[in-house]
């Protein structure tokens, strides 16, 4: 198998990426709501803004999310909001993983 199979590397990078609980309720937040300040976050998720800082910025290395500084105006204080960078559809079932398979390898069974 080609280990460099853009297709199973990027279903890869998701699945880690949403692989948690607070990582998909964060999901479901920003679906919800758009963007929105990591204090924000952690406040309607019931937890510390360091735990959401680790969980975001997971979601940010997965490419789910991205974030954005704000200053505010003619204070010295920076924001960091994030918003939903991947609007897609997660579908993943063991015959999607054989074509999946299938396609890296060019088609054939081993």
């Amino acid at each position: 198998m080609d280990s460099s199979c853009r297709e199973l590397e990027e279903l890869a990078r998701l699945m880690d990426g949403l692989a948690h609980p607070i990582r998909l309720a964060m999901v479901a937040l920003l679906a919800r709501h758009g963007e929105m300040y990591l204090a924000e976050i952690a406040s309607a998720l019931g937890v510390s803004r360091a735990l959401a800082k680790i969980h975001l910025k997971k979601l940010e290395s997965a490419g789910i999310v991205k974030s954005t500084v704000v200053l505010e105006k003619g204070k010295a204080v920076a924001k960091r909001f994030y918003k939903l960078a991947w609007l897609g559809e997660l579908r993943v079932t063991p015959s999607s993983l054989v074509s999946l398979l299938d396609r890296c390898r060019g088609g054939g069974d081993e």
